[in-house]
C-alpha cells in the first residue's frame, strides 16, 4: 500500500510526506510564521517522546524509529524553509505575493475542485519561485475514490472500474475517468502557458511528465507505458513529437532512463 500511495521518496524505504490540504500547501508556499511556530512546537514534542522510547526498543525497532524520526526532521526542514522564505539561485520571479486567497482549512469535498486547487498551488509555487520541482498524485494506485461526480459513471476507480473484466459498460465508465485525469493535466498546461515570462511562457521554461504506473489496470500490464512529456525545458527538449519505443531493446525502454534524462536537462 505504501508504494502505491507515494511517488516521492527520500530513501528506498522512506516516502516524502505529501500534502493533501490546500491550506497547508498554501502556507508552505506563501509563508505563515505563526502557524510554522505552532507546527514546530508540536514536532519538537513528538521528537522528544520518540527519543525517550528509543532505549526501550529492540535493534530492529530502533531502525524503524530512526526512519520515523528522519521523516519528522524532513517536515521540520520544510517548515523552516517556509518560515525563512529561502530564495533559490538564478532566475528571479515576477510574482512576489500570492495572487489567490488562502484556501479554507478543510479539504474540499468536491473532487474536481480539490484537484484544480492543488494544481493552482503548484503554479503559484513555480511563479513565486518557492520550489522548482513538484510531484502530484491525482489518485493512489489502489484508489477507492467514487467517480459518481462524472456523468454516467458509477463505482470506485480500483475495484469497480479498473478491474472491469472487459465489461463494455464498465470499460466505458473507466474511459471517462481516464479522460478526466488527462483533462486535469491539460488544465495545468494551460495555466502555465498563460504565464508570460517575457521572452517565453512558464510552460516553455518547464518540463512536465504525465504518466500512470500501469498500461492496463485490469491485467496489471506494464510492458507498454505511454508517457506525455510537455513543456520546453528552457529549450532543452524538442516538443511536438511522438516517439515509439516498442520495437527497441528492453534496455532502451526503461522509464528510469527517461527520469535520468530529465534530471540531466535540469542540470542535476
Amino acid at each position: 500500500m505504501l508504494y502505491g500511495s507515494c511517488i516521492s521518496w527520500s530513501s528506498p524505504t522512506r516516502p516524502t510526506t505529501k500534502e493533501i490540504y490546500p491550506s497547508r500547501a498554501f502556507d508552505a508556499i506563501v509563508g505563515n510564521r505563526r502557524q510554522a511556530g505552532l507546527d514546530r512546537t508540536i514536532l519538537d514534542q513528538v521528537l522528544a517522546d520518540a527519543k525517550s522510547l528509543r532505549p526501550q526498543l529492540a535493534v530492529r525497532d530502533r531502525v524503524k524509529l530512526d526512519e520515523y524520526l528522519e521523516s519528522i526532521r524532513d517536515i521540520e526542514r520544510r517548515i523552516d524553509r517556509a518560515a525563512n522564505e529561502e530564495r533559490l539561485e538564478g532566475w528571479r520571479p515576477t510574482l512576489t505575493k500570492a495572487d489567490m486567497p488562502r484556501p479554507p482549512n478543510e479539504i474540499p469535498q468536491n473532487v474536481p475542485d480539490h484537484m484544480r486547487l492543488i494544481l493552482d498551488l503548484i503554479v503559484l509555487a513555480f511563479r513565486m519561485d518557492r520550489t522548482r520541482i513538484a510531484t502530484c498524485m491525482l489518485n493512489n494506485d489502489l484508489s477507492q475514490m467514487n467517480f459518481g461526480f462524472l456523468e454516467g459513471v458509477q463505482g470506485s476507480l480500483h475495484l469497480d472500474l479498473t478491474h472491469n473484466g472487459r465489461d463494455p459498460v464498465r470499460e466505458a465508465m473507466y474511459l471517462k475517468t481516464n479522460q478526466f485525469h488527462v483533462a486535469q493535466f491539460a488544465y495545468l498546461l494551460r495555466r502555465l502557458k498563460e504565464i508570460d515570462e517575457g521572452d517565453q511562457t512558464l510552460l516553455d521554461s518547464s518540463l512536465l511528465l504525465f504518466c500512470s504506473n500501469l498500461f492496463d489496470g485490469d491485467k496489471h500490464q506494464a510492458d507498454r507505458m505511454p508517457m506525455v512529456l510537455a513543456g520546453g525545458g528552457g529549450g532543452s527538449v524538442t516538443p511536438g513529437r511522438v516517439l515509439d519505443y516498442r520495437s527497441r531493446p528492453v534496455q532502451d525502454r526503461r522509464a528510469c532512463s527517461l527520469y535520468l534524462s530529465l534530471m540531466d536537462r535540469m542540470g542535476v
